[in-house]
């Protein structure tokens, strides 16, 4: 049994129903030996005012036993009952602190890291055990500022020689053969991206960047998305379709949705093979977003830095109401994209 809850109930009855069994078998014996040695007129020393009159046959002694046995029975089965509803909720009662504690624990992310955990009824032990826990949340706290402090810092520090880089490939012209000029500035677009993702997750995880919601034309802000990498795809011989209503309102911060569906066709087209597809629907109450890309079968996901899923995570942390889904087969991978659905007339109100 996984649960402590009913491994302690399940022990408070067995113990209760041993320590019942024993007195009840006891007391039997005990009655069944003093009916059967004194069954004659005999005055108890210690109790002269009581005798027993007469005597008992040895059936009579059975008889009696029997009775009181099955009688002890009878009332047995009410307090066994009982005793497993207080043993659980003993064992709930006991149990409560370290329920609270979970529950606290699992609402714990990056930005509330540092508010500790508390109980306002708890003994010696789970003091302890709290007291162990919020250093333990502290010092990770710490940890975490000061890497995303560092993080931030170095990317800040490389954009500059990055810029500097690409002006002077740039101005360099013809002293650069065409081939290796697009080589390194390909180099240098994404060493830029990765500097500006890294710079967009440090701002999230610190609390700097926030959600600026507005209606907009899903369909329009995607369509702008998957021109630039019909491009790509065409680079590498594949094709990337859309297929979207003129209009499908939205309602998000527009910078997000753009830097989401940019990751998920990045992704798409990193880790992917074959043609591409893009779709924007509206479902109910909510406008969707499919990407969809085939993929190798029983291919192994390539070792990256994950800053793409990361930039994902931190941008849906602070729109609460998209959400993420994805679902990989056999040779397909599919990213489906859940946006609160909005009208033209709110955007027009804005």
């Amino acid at each position: 049994m996984k649960s402590l809850r009913t491994r302690l109930t399940l022990w408070f009855v067995l113990g209760f129903l041993v320590t019942t069994t024993a007195f009840t078998f006891l007391i039997h014996r005990t009655l069944k030996s003093e009916l059967e040695q004194r069954t004659c007129n005999k005055v108890y020393p210690d109790l002269p005012n009581w005798s027993l009159h007469g005597s008992l046959t040895e059936a009579e002694v059975n008889e009696i036993a029997h009775q009181m046995l099955l009688s002890a029975l009878m009332w047995s089965v009410p307090l066994v009952f009982a005793a497993l509803v207080g043993g659980y909720w003993l064992a709930r009662q006991s149990l409560r602190p370290i329920a609270s504690v979970n529950r606290q624990l699992q609402a714990k992310s990056p930005e509330n890291l540092g508010e500790p955990i508390t109980l306002p009824e708890a003994d010696y032990e789970f003091r302890d055990l709290l007291k162990q826990l919020n250093d333990l949340l502290a010092r990770l706290d710490a940890s975490f500022e000061e890497m995303n402090n560092y993080a931030a810092k170095v990317a800040h520090e490389l954009r500059t020689p990055l810029t500097i880089i690409r002006l002077k490939v740039e101005q360099a012209g013809d002293r650069i053969a065409p081939a290796l000029a697009d080589e390194i500035e390909g180099e240098l677009h994404r060493l830029t991206h990765v500097v500006d993702q890294s710079l967009l997750i440090a701002r999230a995880e610190q609390g700097r960047l926030t959600a600026m919601s507005s209606v907009f034309n899903l369909a329009t802000t995607i369509a702008e998305v998957v021109e630039d990498f019909q491009l790509l795809a065409a680079e590498q011989n594949r094709q990337l379709t859309l297929k979207a209503p003129p209009e499908c309102w939205a309602a998000a911060d527009p910078r997000h949705l753009r830097q989401i569906a940019h990751t998920l066709l990045t992704n798409a087209l990193k880790h992917g093979n074959g043609d591409l597809s893009v779709r924007v629907k509206g479902e109910g109450p909510h406008a969707v977003l499919l990407v969809a890309n085939q993929v190798a079968p029983n291919a192994k996901a390539e070792a990256t830095l994950g800053l793409g899923l990361r930039v994902v995570a931190a941008l849906l942390r602070l729109e609460p109401e998209i959400k993420l889904h994805r679902r990989r087969g056999q040779s397909y991978h599919v990213a489906r994209l859940v946006i609160p659905l909005a009208t033209p007339v709110a955007a027009a109100v804005k």
